[in-house]
C-alpha cells in the first residue's frame, strides 16, 4: 500500500530530508510576509515549500507576482541531479541481478537513547530506525537485513534509480504497539506503510510486522514471522519520484514493489532468478496460502492503455486485480518483452526521468506496436507461463 498524505497531516512523525533540492529563496505573500524556504513540487494550485525540515502547501495565488513568475518557470529538473554531478550515476547497463546478498554482520550505531523522550534511534549503513521503545542492537541487525537487502536489489536492478545510493539515511519509525502505529497514520489492517510528501517520505512499521516479540522485559526476533511484504514499501521508498508521474503511477511503481516483495528474501538475501512465487501470489492465494491476489490462471484484464492512464484511486479501486496485473506486466516487460533484456521499459523510464507526457511516453513501451498488438503480445508471453489474461 502506498499512501499520499496531505504534508500536514503528517508533520508530526514525517522526518523529510531532501538533499537534492533547489535552494532556499524569499517568498512573499499578498499580505507582505516573507519567508526563506524551497521549492520542492507543484500540486495543481498550490506550490510545496519546505522550511526547517517540513513540507508545507501554499496557494500560488497567494504568492506575489515575482514569486509566481518564478514557480511559472520551475521545473523538477532544476533541482541537482546527482545521476549528474558525479557523485551518483545512474544504474542503466549492470547485468539482471540473480542474487542479491549483503554482508550479515553489518554494524548498527546507537544514535539515540532517550528513556524520558521514549525515543530510541539505530542506524545501519542506509536506514535509521526511530522507535518508541529501546532494542537490544543485535535484534535490530537481524531485522534490518530486510531494509539493506532491499536496498541492494534496488542499486542492483538496472533501472537508473539514484534514490537508493543518496547519502542521507532512510526513516524507518517502529512502533511497539499496532494501536501506536495506527495513531500515527498506519492503516489497521496493513503491516507497514510508506507516507509520502512532495516525492520524499518515511516507512511506519509495528514491530510486530518484523517479528519482534516482547519476552519478559526484552525483546527478540520470532524467526518463523519474518514479514517479507515490508520489502513492497521499502521499495516505495526508494524509488525515484519521477517514477510516480501519470502514465506510470501504479502499475509500475505498485508492480515493481510486488516484484521485489515477492523474489524470495531469506536472511539477507534476494533470489530473482526463480519467480514462482511472484506467480503464486498473483493467480492463487500466495505461497503459504496468505495474501494471494487470487485472480486464477485466467482472467479478464481492463483495456491495457487505459490501465496505465488511470488514477491512482481508480487503481485502488479493485486493488487485488490492479496489483496482480502490475505484477504480471513489470515482469513480462523486464524478462519477456523484446530480446529480454528490459530495453523497452529501459526507454519508458528514462522518458520519465525525461518528463515526457502521454502519449509520448509510452512510445518506448509499444516500440512501433499498436496497444491491440501490445496486449497480444503480453497474452502470448503469460500463456507460454501457464497464465492466460484476456484483456478487455
Amino acid at each position: 500500500m502506498h499512501l499520499r498524505l496531505q504534508p500536514l497531516a503528517v508533520l508530526l512523525f514525517l522526518v523529510t530530508t531532501l538533499p537534492l533540492l533547489a535552494e532556499e529563496r524569499s517568498w512573499t505573500n499578498s499580505g507582505g510576509k516573507t519567508i526563506v524556504a524551497t521549492l520542492v513540487e507543484i500540486v495543481g494550485e498550490k506550490a510545496v515549500l519546505q522550511m526547517n525540515g517540513n513540507n508545507f502547501e501554499v496557494v500560488i495565488a497567494s504568492l506575489s507576482p515575482s514569486d509566481q513568475d518564478f514557480i511559472k518557470g520551475w521545473k523538477k529538473s532544476d533541482m541537482t541531479d546527482p545521476s549528474k554531478d558525479g557523485e551518483i550515476k545512474a544504474n542503466w547497463d549492470s547485468p539482471w541481478p540473480k542474487l542479491v546478498s549483503i554482508d550479515i554482520d553489518q554494524e548498527i550505531e546507537v544514535l539515540k537513547e532517550d528513556e524520558a523522550a521514549n525515543e530510541y534511534i539505530y542506524a545501519s549503513p542506509h536506514y535509521e530506525f526511530i522507535c518508541d521503545v529501546k532494542l537490544n542492537t543485535s535484534l535490530v541487525k537481524r531485522f534490518s537485513l530486510l531494509f539493506e537487502a532491499t536496498n541492494q536489489v534496488c542499486r542492483e536492478l538496472p533501472l537508473g534509480m539514484v534514490k537508493p545510493f543518496r547519502q542521507a539515511r532512510h526513516k524507518i519509525h517502529l512502533f511497539e504497539t499496532r494501536e501506536a502505529y495506527i495513531s500515527k497514520g498506519g492503516p489497521p489492517d496493513s503491516a507497514g506503510v510508506y507516507i509520502s510528501s512532495g516525492g520524499e517520505g518515511d516507512i511506519l512499521i509495528p514491530l510486530t510486522s518484523l517479528g519482534v516479540k516482547k519476552v519478559g522485559s526484552n525483546y527478540s526476533v520470532d524467526y518463523d514471522k519474518e514479514n517479507t511484504t515490508l520489502s513492497h514499501e521499502i521499495a516505495h521508498q526508494l524509488t525515484d519520484a519521477e517514477y510516480y508521474a501519470e502514465g506510470s503511477r501504479g502499475w509500475f511503481t505498485e508492480g515493481m514493489a510486488e516484484y521485489i516483495a515477492n523474489s524470495g528474501y531469506r536472511s539477507g538475501k534476494f533470489s530473482l532468478a526463480d519467480m514462482q512465487k511472484l506467480i503464486a501470489k498473483v493467480t492463487a492465494y500466495g505461497e503459504n496460502g496468505q495474501g494471494g491476489r487470487a485472480l486464477g490462471e485466467e482472467f479478464t484484464a481492463p483495456d491495457l492503455q487505459e490501465f496505465f492512464m488511470q488514477s491512482y484511486e481508480s487503481f485502488l479501486s479493485d486493488a487485488q486485480l490492479s496489483y496482480g496485473l502490475s505484477a504480471l506486466l513489470v515482469y513480462y516487460y523486464f524478462h519477456m518483452d523484446g530480446d529480454k533484456d528490459a530495453a523497452n521499459m529501459k526507454g519508458f523510464l528514462k522518458a520519465l526521468k525525461e518528463d515526457k507526457k502521454p502519449p509520448e511516453l509510452f512510445e518506448p513501451l509499444l516500440a512501433g506496436r499498436t496497444w491491440d498488438e501490445m496486449e497480444g503480445a503480453i497474452t502470448q508471453g503469460w500463456r507460454s507461463r501457464g497464465v492466460k489474461i484476456n484483456f478487455r
